[in-house]
């Protein structure tokens, strides 16, 4: 693969007070989406993705719910100080690769492999390591008609710089609100 520049996309749900889980890092918010017409759904957001990058807590929700690591045709990586999570997961059919410490070297290891396309699929602090480091390109959220009132936020973290992101599409699906932004840069 060529060495392109990496494009970023942080794609995830959240509640209208903007908690991504409740304060016991439950998920069951989501089942108040009502079904509706989404002309860019989940699959086709995947069909255009290259790589992820996953947060530990992410990775073990899934594992302890019984749900496995349902991308594993993607190569990912794995920002966990946590021994032992990669061997939880199991066999993949792509590379799971874990890496500790700041998460900027990881994208420039995914950029220097080729991979354009990148989810960042995590929670609020993944999320908010990332904006820390400048490599969030785009955010894109189903946004929820619950509020949650604690829980992690979006994006978590320390002080977060202040990024801009301009808005690019917003539509309306179900009782739900899906919002794209663009990060703006000069």
């Amino acid at each position: 693969m060529e060495n392109v520049a990496v494009h970023v996309i942080l794609y995830t749900a959240m509640s209208m007070d903007g908690r991504i889980a409740s304060a016991k890092d439950g998920l069951g918010f989501l089942e108040s989406i009502k079904p509706g017409e989404s002309s860019e759904g989940f699959a086709a957001f995947l069909a255009d993705i290259d790589a992820v990058v996953v947060g530990a807590a992410t990775l073990r929700w899934l594992l302890n719910g019984g749900h496995g690591w349902p991308h594993d045709d993607l190569p990912t990586w794995l920002i966990s100080k946590t021994d032992g999570l990669v061997e939880r997961v199991g066999s993949t059919r792509q590379p799971l690769r874990r890496r500790a410490g700041d998460i900027g070297p990881v994208f420039d290891e995914i950029e220097a492999m080729g991979y354009r396309r990148v989810w960042l699929c995590g929670g609020g602090d993944i999320a908010g390591q990332a904006l820390a480091v400048d490599r969030v390109d785009e955010v894109r959220v189903t946004i929820v008609p619950t509020a949650l009132g604690a829980g992690p936020a979006l994006f978590d973290g320390g002080e977060l710089p202040t990024c801009l992101f301009e808005p690019t599409d917003c539509r309306v699906n179900g009782n739900a609100v899906e919002v794209t932004w663009v990060r703006v840069r000069e």
